[in-house]
């Protein structure tokens, strides 16, 4: 019989077959989180030693997160820069190749679902990198039925994050200097020993690596950090 307690114990969250697994979930099993929540219907890291410890070493040194719950939205054909205009009421006019945009998608009354960060691959393909919602469900819709000549998917996509005060020198182990050039809010699409990646910058201390091939990137990632003893 159940017990009324006023210290109840925090709840199991058992990982089931609904909410999907990261490519990296295996490693982060490996490293020890303790926590999980869910996000994009996907299973996210929250800490691994403690919040505390986690937030110094992200302050002081460089740190590592899984961040493959923001799932993209791509966008790709003849209209999709009229099409990704239409998701979102930030102007895309100027926006370049390789350049990154912060924006929001409303709906019809203006409500925000959801605030990504855009990346323009090429002239007719981009990605959304979306924050916890259905966005790809809600483009479909608003594609409707052949009435825009574009592809809509979520491809295979997972990124990371590196952070921190050393980052640029983990990211400059791994890629070399011209990593140092990156503008803000700008990002190259690359390779990490023949990795297909898109490292970015979208800030002075934080880095996003969008990458396909997960346990090679994994590797050489905890390689150059434990040559530049930061901690990850």
């Amino acid at each position: 019989m159940a017990i009324k307690t006023d210290a109840p114990p925090k709840p199991y969250l058992g990982f089931g077959t609904r909410i999907r697994k990261s490519p990296y979930f295996e490693s982060t099993l490996k490293w020890g989180c303790k926590e999980y929540t869910t996000y994009n219907h996907m299973y996210f890291p929250v800490y691994y030693n403690t919040p505390e410890e986690d937030f110094w070493s992200l302050v002081n040194n460089v740190t590592l997160w899984d961040v493959a719950v923001e799932r993209q939205l791509e966008i790709k054909g003849p209209d999709a820069a009229k099409f990704a205009q239409l998701l979102t009421p930030r102007n895309l006019s100027n926006c370049q190749v390789n350049q990154c945009k912060y924006v929001l998608n409303t709906n019809y009354q203006g409500g925000i679902l959801s605030d990504p960060i855009m990346l323009k691959l090429a002239e007719d393909h981009f990605w959304f990198s979306i924050s916890d919602s259905d966005l790809l469900l809600w483009a479909m819709g608003v594609a409707g039925k052949d009435k825009y000549d574009i592809e809509l998917r979520e491809p295979d996509v997972s990124p990371l994050q590196i952070q921190g005060p050393k980052s640029k020198a983990l990211m400059n182990d791994l890629f070399g200097s011209w990593i140092n050039d990156l503008k803000y809010y700008w990002f190259k699409q690359t390779d990490l020993n023949g990795i297909p990646v898109n490292p970015n910058n979208i800030s002075d201390d934080l880095m996003d690596n969008l990458t396909k091939d997960y346990s090679q990137t994994l590797k050489a990632m905890d390689r150059a950090a434990k040559k530049s003893r930061g901690n990850v």
